[in-house]
């Protein structure tokens, strides 16, 4: 609200400005739908507020600008660089200040095999971030397509900075553009290189690299790699198709075919090497991009879900789902996101309907029957939670470190079920897997305290948690409850004071934090923090107890509930 009076007073104070014909109320209203991140209805009101014929004012290139960035976010390149071209008309065209809509403007050139102009454009693009790298690469095949300019291509990559990411991106173009001029054995050297720079390379680059050994018939190489592949991550499915092409000596096609697939592909290896809670818009137009330049990109199309996923886009992501195959190596985990968004959506039936059918489908996987387990934990049908995370369990010749996460499931349904024993056997048998996993430290400890007992060990865990993930609210607000159950209540109130600071409308940690002033005699503050955690929307239970409280020390006054 207090965003929005500012923009009224912003908007009204302007009005000595020629600016009389732009919609204002569609103008805000746009305003709100953005800030609230709702990219549909400010499209929506920005374009009726939008007059073309006043692009050239201040708030005329502010909407326009936006509009151009809510168009990338949506996937709708050609509005944004029909917007973005007007813009260039009307105005100098330095004047744009966006780096994504320079960048739209010259995947639209290229996708029109406009290079030259292309070109040109990369020129204006400031290299503060992420162009620093993406426009030499994408300048690098330019010269390579329209000049046919080999060296001059290879120098322009040889030129970037050499750190670890960049070094790994360098050498995939450098790979592809001798694979691009039929420079197979140098090309090889490279491929190879780009998947030495990681020590966890992604899927997409080891099938690259593969593909590439394929081609030359060197397929023990190939298979080599995918093994490396295979040790890391585990997952069959991804490479199963590969390796059985490989098992039979067929020569695969070429994955990168011109200038729009080679492009297409960096956009979409930056966006997803460099995703995060930050960048996560960057990342979304990045895979626009990728998508625009090559239609049907799987790889691209996959990580757009995931991107749309963190967003809470979940029905979206599900019609990306919907595109993947059968033939597909990730058919397999496209149903698996898919289960889990309808989940997300309140369409259980649906999901645990696909489950339950994909649990028939792969009988050497676990990953549906742990889905299916946590779906009927969320909805308190811990008989049900515990009959798939057993099958999923005894699918499993030898307990590893990676299958820690079902017993982790399987333990908090156990302890939910009040099977603590179980529960507790389950805990254990992790933490001789993974000593410093801090998830099971912190719940464990917890369990302890709230049992009262191994009190001292329990606060050991937790230390220990806190250590490891030091900005975790829940882990610490479990270190303060250890500290309030040990007597140790200036240390209670340190620990959970610093939890409410990091997740302050937790009702859990308020109602902590409540019990731990009552203690230090710091009775008005408990009082306050039991109200908010009321106000936070405590469930039934944990409400029930705090109103006894408040019954006891707030004088009997319950008006505030």
């Amino acid at each position: 609200m207090k965003k929005i009076l500012i923009l009224f007073f912003f908007v009204f104070s302007c009005f000595n400005k020629p600016l009389l014909s732009i919609d204002f109320g569609s103008y805000l209203a746009g305003e709100s739908a953005y800030v609230n991140k709702d990219n549909k209805a400010a499209i929506y009101h920005f374009n009726k507020a939008l007059n073309l014929n006043e692009i050239n004012t201040e708030y005329g290139r502010d909407i326009a600008e936006k509009l151009c960035s809510l168009y990338l976010l949506e996937g709708k390149i050609e509005e944004c660089v029909l917007l973005a071209e007007r813009i260039e008309r009307d105005l100098e065209s330095e004047s744009i200040d966006s780096t994504n809509i320079r960048m739209a403007l010259v995947v639209s050139d290229i996708k029109k095999k406009k290079y030259n102009s292309a070109l040109n454009r990369l020129k204006k693009i400031k290299k503060s971030s992420y162009e620093r790298f993406s426009v030499p690469i994408i300048e690098a095949w330019l010269i390579a397509e329209e000049k046919n300019n080999f060296n001059l291509a290879e120098q322009k990559l040889n030129e970037l900075e050499a750190d670890i990411v960049v070094s790994g991106l360098r050498n995939l173009n450098l790979a592809l553009i001798h694979d691009y001029f039929d420079k197979n054995q140098e090309a090889l050297k490279f491929y190879q290189k780009s998947v030495n720079a990681f020590n966890k390379p992604s899927y997409r680059l080891v099938e690259i690299t593969a593909n590439a050994f394929q081609r030359n018939k060197d397929f023990e190489k190939a298979k080599n790699i995918f093994d490396k592949f295979l040790s890391d991550s585990n997952d069959y499915l991804l490479v199963k198709k590969h390796l059985n092409q490989i098992e039979k000596r067929e020569i695969p096609k070429k994955l990168i075919l011109d200038l729009n697939d080679a492009v297409a592909e960096l956009f979409s290896t930056i966006a997803s090497t460099f995703s995060s809670d930050f960048t996560n818009n960057f990342s979304i137009i990045y895979s626009n991009f990728s998508i625009y330049l090559k239609k049907d990109f799987e790889v691209a199309e996959l990580y757009l879900a995931e991107l749309l996923e963190d967003n809470n886009r979940y029905e979206e992501a599900n019609n990306l789902y919907k595109k993947v195959q059968p033939s597909s190596s990730f058919f397999w985990h496209s149903k698996l996101k898919t289960a889990r968004n309808l989940e997300l959506l309140g369409d259980t039936d649906n999901a645990i309907s696909i489950l339950k059918k994909m649990n028939n489908e792969e009988k050497g996987r676990y990953d549906s029957l742990k889905l299916l387990g946590d779906i009927y934990r969320n909805y308190e049908k811990y008989d049900e939670a515990i009959k798939s995370y057993n099958e999923g369990i005894n699918r499993i010749d030898n307990i590893e470190i990676r299958h820690w996460d079902l017993l982790y499931s399987r333990g908090m349904a156990y302890e939910r079920d009040n099977q603590w024993k179980l529960a507790e056997e389950d805990f254990l048998k992790i933490l001789e897997l993974v000593p410093d996993q801090p998830d099971v430290l912190n719940y464990l400890g917890y369990s302890w305290i709230e049992k009262d007992i191994n009190l001292e060990k329990a606060k050991t865990f937790i230390l220990k948690a806190v250590e490891l993930r030091p900005r975790d609210p829940y882990i610490v607000d479990s270190l303060g409850w250890a500290y309030y159950n040990l007597q140790e209540y200036d240390n209670a109130v340190e620990e959970l004071e610093r939890a409410i600071s990091l997740k302050p409308t937790d009702p859990i940690i308020n109602d902590h934090l409540g019990d731990a002033y009552l203690k230090v005699n710091r009775e008005l503050e408990a009082i306050y923090q039991w109200k908010k955690a009321i106000e936070f929307k405590a469930d039934d239970k944990l409400k029930k107890k705090i109103k006894k409280k408040l019954k006891k020390y707030n004088n009997n006054d319950l008006d505030i509930l």
